[in-house]
């Protein structure tokens, strides 16, 4: 569903009269209030955990010879085709590296790298470029390789989406589309509070948390139980 749907499937479950707002901008009243309340429910639930499998995406980047260097904004979102712009956090067990003029045949995964273990090891202005072996992330979330480069390789892996706010009306939740129903019974809390309309929040409240339920056991990665210590 829309932004724009899901504002008037608010104001319809909120029991409001009329079609709810015609537009995610330029609202005033209690229409403004209702566009608010879906984003910020949009909001807090990306926000209720970072590691959502709905926000989780694939990045590559071509490397360049003698720099060994990379911010988010030089990798691209390969489902998007563009610089990554909302960036959380690296998955780090997910780089992997391959000459870029030998082909993906020779693709190698990337050790990760201690910050501290790589400085000492890799920035002594010494090192000697060549295929990289490993990398870490500094305290800015750049990706840094060890060696340098010896010249154009491809660099893959994943990486975390930071929450994002909805803006036009046809801007769609990232999430599963059968989840989007979390967003306005979330937006039915706001409405209960706001007017202390304690009927709508308490429907609001019990549904929310069973949609929530059922996105934590789908969009969240599992935990596998290790076997008893001998």
């Amino acid at each position: 569903m829309t932004f724009l749907e899901i504002c008037q499937r608010l104001s319809h479950e909120c029991s409001i009269a009329g079609d709810g707002p015609t537009a995610t901008t330029s609202q005033t009243g209690i229409n403004l209030h209702l566009v608010q309340w879906v984003n910020s429910s949009w909001m807090d639930i990306q926000r209720k955990h970072n590691d959502w499998e709905f926000m989780r995406g694939s990045f590559t980047v071509n490397t360049v010879a003698s720099d060994g260097i990379y911010a988010y904004g030089d990798c691209t979102d390969t489902a998007t085709s563009v610089a990554i712009a909302a960036f959380r956090m690296w998955h780090r067990d997910t780089f992997k590296i391959y000459l870029t003029s030998g082909g993906v045949g020779g693709e190698y995964p990337l050790d990760y790298l201690d910050y501290d273990d790589w400085y000492a090891e890799y920035n002594t202005g010494t090192q000697t470029d060549g295929p990289p072996c490993c990398f870490t992330v500094d305290h800015s979330g750049q990706i840094r390789l060890g060696p340098k480069p010896n010249g154009i390789y491809t660099l893959t892996g994943e990486f975390q989406k930071k929450a994002t706010e909805l803006s036009g009306n046809s801007d769609t939740p990232e999430s599963p589309e059968e989840y989007h129903e979390a967003i306005w019974y979330r937006g039915m809390m706001k409405y209960g509070r706001y007017y202390a309309a304690a009927e709508v929040y308490d429907d609001g409240k019990d549904n929310y948390n069973r949609i929530i339920s059922e996105m934590e056991r789908t969009q969240l990665p599992e935990f596998l139980m290790c076997g008893p210590l001998v």
